[in-house]
This record gives structure tokens, sequence and C-alpha cells, in this order.
């Protein structure tokens, strides 16, 4: 008899990620050429860019790599320092650090009171919605491409 139980055990995880990863590279070409069955192995890292006033943090854009392009987590600049290109400085700075590791591009989402507008100002393409996730909001996902090319092996 089959059932289903909630088990949040990290091995068992595992487990279920690495099949699912042997599945995805038999399927996926760019994953059979960049990635090793065992699933760290390809986990995300971990890129910071964090803006300083002197020694004062006052914000920055949290992110990581994984399949050749960098999610953008969160980007946040506290309230006094907004409005005076902080978040421009921080993407330019994300592009060119993407550019600079041939990655595909930067993805990133935001709510409808957030930054949508911004991104778009920056060049990032929509490329989705998700209404009600929290109720009564708009969830929207951006992306930008920096490196278009069709030959996985051009960018080792």
């Amino acid at each position: 008899m089959i059932k289903i139980v909630i088990d949040n055990d990290k091995k068992l995880k595992n487990e279920i990620d690495v099949g699912l990863t042997k599945f995805n590279r038999e399927k996926c070409e760019w994953l059979k050429v960049n990635s090793d069955i065992v699933v760290d192995e390809y986990q995300e890292k971990e890129f910071n860019f964090l803006a300083y006033d002197d020694n004062k943090l006052i914000g920055g854009a949290i992110g990581f790599v994984k399949y050749d392009w960098y999610f953008l987590d969160m980007l946040y600049i506290t309230e006094e320092y907004r409005n005076i290109k902080i978040g421009t400085m921080l993407i330019n700075e994300l592009e060119i650090f993407a550019q600079k590791e041939k990655l595909t591009g930067i993805r990133t989402d935001t709510w409808d009171f957030q930054a949508k507008e911004f991104y778009e100002k920056m060049g990032f393409k929509l490329f989705g919605e998700l209404k009600d996730c929290p109720l009564g909001t708009i969830n929207y996902f951006f992306e930008k491409k920096l490196y278009i090319g069709s030959d996985l092996n051009e960018r080792q």
C-alpha cells in the first residue's frame, strides 16, 4: 500500500534530489556537461553585493549562482539611501560580475508593492506573474539575459 507522509529528513531529501538530478542529466545537455551526479557539486554558490556608506551597511543584493544564472533573491536599500541610484549601482555590479563569469543572465522576482518599475527601467524583461501569493499581491518574475549563445561549450 502506498502512503504519503510529511518528513523533513535531510538524508531522504538528498535521496530524492539525487534521483531527480540523475533524471535531469539524462534529459538536459547543459546539466550533462556542467554537473556531477553528486548533488552538492552544482548547488548554488552565494555571491552577495553589499553597499556601505563608510562603515555603515546601507543595502545589498543577495543571491546565488545556479545553472549559469545569477538568482537575485533580495535587493534592499535602507530608507534614507533610496532614490539616489544605490540600487542601480548594485544591479550594475551584478551585471559586471555575471558577464565576467559568463552567466546567461540574472533572474529575480518582486511584488507589486516593491520594485517592478525599477527592474523594467534596468532592462529586465517580465516573464511571468503570480497573483495572490500572498493574498492580495502580485509577484512579478523578471530576467535579464546577458549572454545569448547556443553552444554550451562556447563559454567553457
